[in-house]
């Protein structure tokens, strides 16, 4: 009789835990990622996105200017002061200024730096205008507590983050003086196993026709970010194999309507032709930076 209640007490508590460890399963299987479009506190276009990961690891990408920064803190500050991933296209100070100003001056734990730039001289010699950010962009990620966490990455390389492979599409294109700093934009693509985004930064003319030439089969993404701000950035036969399904647009409100101050489309930009190329393809859900920070769950 003993041993028959024994036995059922041992059958019992080996019910419990395994209801309890399915339970917890069912709970990370159902947790969705967190992708975060950061939206502009200036009336400067800017570019940041966050994600969150199903285990809370946070993934930076660029970041904005300088007054994006205190909205940018405000989600590391929530994450223990801790970034585990940031990837920084490129070398526009719209794009990695935020950065800049958090690594040199906060005691956030940054664990690694994604980055893809020329030596200074090819700034110096290709974007003079931007040669002075340029440098000190590369001094700063030469400092003695950061330079060890920088990583140049190769292309096509795969990176295991959570159960997340981000796979780097596109990297610096030394040999495009055309659009120089533009063509220069890292290209990163995040796939879940159910959902994938593609970041383009600011992907121009030339970065996209060798993107189709080489990286054809890999560039099909349900999530896309709009290159340069949603205009005179990537082709759109670039955006037609990607095919996406859902556009994240960094673009304040002014770009987004081209409106120079006189209404909508009295601008030189090109956003209303590249809305009108996602039209076409068929995309209905836009998220804009216009609208404020928005989160989008995905799976």
């Amino acid at each position: 009789m003993k041993n028959k209640k024994k036995i059922l007490g041992i059958i019992l508590s080996l019910t419990i835990l395994l209801i309890i460890s399915v339970s917890i399963y069912n709970i990370k299987e159902n947790k969705k990622i967190e992708l975060i479009q950061l939206s502009n506190h200036t009336t400067t276009q800017m570019m940041g996105y966050i994600i969150k990961t199903k285990n809370d690891k946070m993934i930076i990408i660029d970041g904005g200017i300088l007054g994006d920064t205190q909205n940018l803190m405000n989600y590391i500050e929530k994450h223990n002061n801790k970034v585990d991933y940031w990837f920084l296209t490129h070398n526009h100070n719209d794009h990695v200024t935020a950065f800049t100003e958090i690594a040199k001056n906060s005691n956030v734990m940054i664990d690694n730096i994604y980055v893809s730039l020329n030596e200074k001289e090819w700034y110096e010699e290709h974007e003079r205008g931007r040669a002075e950010f340029s440098n000190y962009l590369i001094d700063l990620l030469n400092e003695e507590k950061i330079k060890p966490k920088v990583k140049t990455p190769a292309l096509n390389e795969k990176i295991q983050i959570d159960g997340m492979e981000v796979e780097i599409l596109g990297i610096r294109n030394p040999e495009i003086t055309q659009n120089p700093g533009n063509e220069q934009s890292m290209v990163i693509k995040f796939n879940t196993g159910k959902t994938s985004i593609l970041i383009l930064g600011d992907t121009g003319e030339k970065s996209s026709e060798k993107l189709l030439k080489n990286q054809k089969e890999k560039l099909k993404s349900d999530i896309v970010q709009m290159s340069h701000h949603g205009q005179s950035g990537a082709t759109k036969e670039l955006y037609k194999e990607i095919s996406p399904k859902i556009c994240l647009w960094p673009s304040p409100d002014w770009l987004w309507n081209n409106d120079s101050g006189a209404g909508e489309n009295s601008g030189p930009w090109k956003t209303l032709e590249t809305r009108k190329w996602m039209e076409e393809l068929g995309v209905t859900k836009n998220y804009i930076e216009k609208d404020g920070d928005i989160t989008i769950k995905i799976k």
